[in-house]
């Protein structure tokens, strides 16, 4: 928290939202309602593996003098709207250990059923904490390399 910050929880910035009349999505309200469960085991149980991995990760990346770990964004292409998640998604590595990323398109899948057009294929860059700029940097160099970004088919020419 920010010193003078008048937000201090997930609660009071849904509260500033409603007195906006701005509409939240249904996850935030549903995950303002999750009450944390600080003496459940199960619960302490996943912190202590979620900071097991971090610094496993972390070890494993400064044993081995890796500055990036690259990966597939997703090992599922596609998923429908209907299915509400999208599963098989690796942005999770970032997110359970706090550790940056960024993605990168390195392409676009062949066209299915489902994707009559295909769809871009991403990949995830992950760095140590504090490797914001070596990120950001391999991930415009990789870029300028391939130059694979496309406008979707949508877009008016400028």
């Amino acid at each position: 928290r920010s010193p003078g910050c008048p937000v201090e929880s997930l609660g009071d910035l849904l509260a500033a939202y409603s007195t906006l009349g701005i509409d939240t999505s249904d996850f935030l309200r549903n995950a303002n309602a999750v009450e944390p469960h600080k003496h459940d085991a199960e619960y302490n149980l996943r912190l202590a593996r979620i900071a097991e991995l971090r610094e496993h990760l972390f070890a494993s990346m400064a044993h081995h003098r890796v500055d990036l770990l690259v990966y597939p964004l997703q090992r599922c292409l596609v998923a429908p709207i209907s299915a509400g998640t999208q599963p098989h998604r690796n942005g999770i590595v970032a997110s359970l250990t706090g550790f940056p990323a960024i993605d990168v398109p390195v392409g676009f899948s062949s066209s299915t059923a489902a994707a009559p057009l295909g769809v871009p294929i991403g990949m995830d860059m992950l760095g140590t904490p504090w490797s914001e700029q070596r990120l950001l940097n391999a991930a415009l160099a990789l870029e300028n390399l391939l130059r694979l970004r496309q406008a979707p088919a949508s877009t008016p020419p400028i």
